[in-house]
């Protein structure tokens, strides 16, 4: 496809955990428009431009603003680390005639998106904060956001509407009375559908959740997920009450959207674990099928292993197993494997058709030697799949370094978490699970009867979710496998309708 660059972000090599990385934040101008203020009397007229940061519109700045914030960043860090600023002009710039501009600011963002000294600090991060409340316009106020939980299920929790992601995390850890230690170990996604099958992206601390929400698609939807990649660190989660169902009910939605493949030899060892509400014993297992550990991208088009390949790409840290990008063939089902630590760099740039990603991958050729070779993929969502590599090699690195997820102390400046208006929600449906004693009566069930159950949209709690028809529940008491059932041809549907998805 034809190549009109609007970013470029590259990232260091990842041969040794030692390494330093650049941060990957995508920053683009696609456009500008036309804007008019009264001042003194007078209507002013100014070019405002319209940044995307990771795909998605995140504010507009004037060119006087973005003046000072070079200003101040070259004082903080010196104009060594910036790319050269437009120089002002002495008459107005009609929106036409901001081309070369627009293109030399977006280069000057670019530079600042690799160097994660600046993008981290506090100068960069408050800019684009208070950039984007100046965009709403909205006076600060007491809100109430909606907060989903993977199985659908809604927290509303009070916040302040300029309150950043990270503020708004902790305060929703807190409403579900999770431990400090173990709030960065989830996130805030915006997502498309609430099953989980399509997450746009991560919310970032540069952001409002609830500005961001009401710019998003009127369905799209904000979602608490497990937040880190390497799988050995659920562990630190199987402890805590809460942690231990979020994980849970996150595991289920995976199994029922088929994102995790239980082998049929475990699935009557699943269902009896289910059944005996044993979730630890249950996340153990589970985190030994395929696909556990693993976030879905969707379909996409890549030149490996041939140009033109129809893939399904995936990127998961599930040891034993090594971090690794998969390449999944639609047609033949064949899987790719491309090591993490074997990726000396990516970048992303946009083409006529989206964003195209690329990495530099070290292979071996026929004779066994090391070649380095460009592997490209055209995909929908490749900016939320290069925010998650980074994600994952930032936590690579910090494990690696015997350093563990940041914790709420450790953030810049005290924030505690909001006081909530309303009574405490109910949150059974995350310590519950309806099950009953185990009843040793066999009774036959139709699969077509538990798929019914699966398409229906359930309402309530976890608890209501797991409520089956009485002659399914008599089924599971009895231990008897779905699988086996006369005209089940797919175990993996009928594993999802046993626990309850």
């Amino acid at each position: 496809s034809s190549s009109s660059s609007s970013f470029s972000v590259v990232c260091l090599s990842l041969f040794t955990t030692k390494t330093p990385l650049k941060t990957t934040m995508h920053i683009s101008i696609p456009d500008v428009e036309e804007c008019s203020s009264q001042k003194e009397n007078v209507n002013e007229r100014y070019v405002s431009y319209n940044i995307h940061i990771n795909g998605t519109y995140h504010c507009s700045a004037r060119f006087s603003q973005l003046s000072k914030l070079h200003d101040k960043l070259k004082r903080e860090f010196g104009s060594g680390c910036l790319e050269k600023f437009p120089p002002k002009k002495f008459f107005y710039l009609k929106p036409e005639e901001c081309h070369d501009r627009r293109y030399l600011l977006q280069r000057w963002f670019q530079k600042i998106a690799q160097q994660a000294l600046i993008v981290e600090g506090h100068t960069f991060q408050t800019f684009l904060l208070n950039a984007q409340k100046e965009v709403q316009k909205d006076e600060e106020a007491l809100v109430q956001l909606e907060v989903y939980l993977v199985n659908g299920k809604k927290v509303a929790v009070d916040i302040m509407n300029i309150d950043q992601t990270d503020d708004v995390l902790e305060t929703v850890c807190s409403v579900l009375n999770l431990s400090e230690e173990l709030t960065y170990y989830f996130g805030l996604y915006l997502v498309d559908d609430l099953d989980g099958k399509v997450i746009i992206r991560k919310l970032q601390e540069f952001e409002s959740p609830f500005i961001s929400l009401q710019r998003a698609d009127e369905h799209q939807k904000i979602q608490l997920r497990k937040a880190y990649w390497n799988t050995t660190l659920d562990e630190k989660l199987w402890d805590s009450p809460v942690a231990l169902n979020l994980m849970y009910i996150e595991t289920i939605a995976e199994i029922k959207n088929g994102h995790i493949v239980p082998h049929e030899a475990d699935t009557e060892k699943l269902q009896e674990l289910r059944t005996q509400r044993d979730r630890k014993a249950f996340l153990q297992l589970a985190r030994t099928q395929p696909g556990y550990g693993y976030t879905q991208y969707g379909e996409g088009e890549a030149n490996y292993p041939e140009y033109g390949a129809n893939v399904l790409v995936s990127l998961g840290n599930a040891p034993p197993n090594p971090p690794m990008i998969v390449f999944k063939d639609k047609i033949g089902g064949k899987e790719f494997k491309f090591f993490v630590r074997r990726i000396r760099c990516w970048r992303t740039y946009s083409t006529d058709d989206g964003v195209e990603l690329e990495f530099e991958y070290l292979q071996e050729d026929d004779e066994g030697h090391g070649v380095m070779k460009w592997i490209k993929l055209q995909a929908a969502q490749n900016i939320h799949l290069a925010m998650g590599l980074q994600f994952l090699v930032e936590e690579m690195l910090r494990v690696g370094g015997g350093k563990r997820i940041k914790a709420p102390a450790d953030r810049e400046g005290a924030f505690k978490p909001r006081k909530q208006t309303n009574a405490a929600p109910d949150m059974s449906f995350l310590t519950t699970d309806e099950g009953g004693e185990v009843n040793p009566v066999g009774v036959k069930v139709k699969l077509s009867e538990l798929m019914k159950k699966v398409n229906e949209e359930e309402e309530g709690y976890v608890s209501d979710i797991l409520n089956f028809s009485d002659n399914a529940r008599a089924e599971i008491d009895a231990g008897l496998d779905f699988g086996d059932e006369e005209g089940s041809d797919d175990p993996i549907s009928s594993f999802a309708a046993m626990v309850g998805l």
